[in-house]
């Protein structure tokens, strides 16, 4: 009885650790100057008669971030022909990339500032969401499968 109980009890500090480990992996991202940056930039992008702005407006294609360990690509979707297996999955078509590094020295940070990569899947999904959120700020953008132009803006 003794056993299974020491058992439990293992099997539970390790999943209360592992919350707590998640939710520090959470907010050290949340929390960094690295974060602020790189939402600045990718927002920035998108600001009227910038570049991420500029290509959406002219090839009516939706970009989207996909987050990198160490850095952020800008993606549109290319769908497959449906004719061999290989072609029924859509694919992710980069346009550009932008290191980490790259964007905190845009936005002022000096060396050894902000982080200039990742470790963790849930790192990169809550960077995901706060450059979404950014994004997602701007009036004149709207979400469809990326980012469009809205009409009649």
């Amino acid at each position: 009885m003794g056993l299974i109980r020491n058992m439990f009890e293992t099997v539970g500090e390790s999943i209360s650790r592992s919350k707590e480990q998640k939710e520090q992996e959470k907010a050290f991202v949340r929390n960094s100057e690295g974060t602020k940056a790189i939402c600045a930039f990718m927002a920035n992008l998108f600001e009227k008669g910038n570049e991420g702005y500029i290509w959406v407006k002219q090839n009516r294609v939706g970009l989207y971030p996909i987050v990198n360990y160490n850095s952020v690509s800008l993606c549109y979707m290319q769908y497959g022909d449906g004719q061999s297996l290989s072609g029924i999955k859509p694919k992710d078509i980069e346009v550009v990339n932008y290191s980490f590094s790259e964007m905190c020295r845009w936005y002022g940070l000096d060396e050894g500032c902000g982080y200039k990569s990742l470790s963790s899947r849930i790192q990169l999904n809550v960077l995901a969401n706060m450059i979404n959120y950014e994004i997602g700020k701007l009036p004149h953008i709207k979400f469809n499968n990326g980012y469009l132009v809205k009409m009649f803006q």
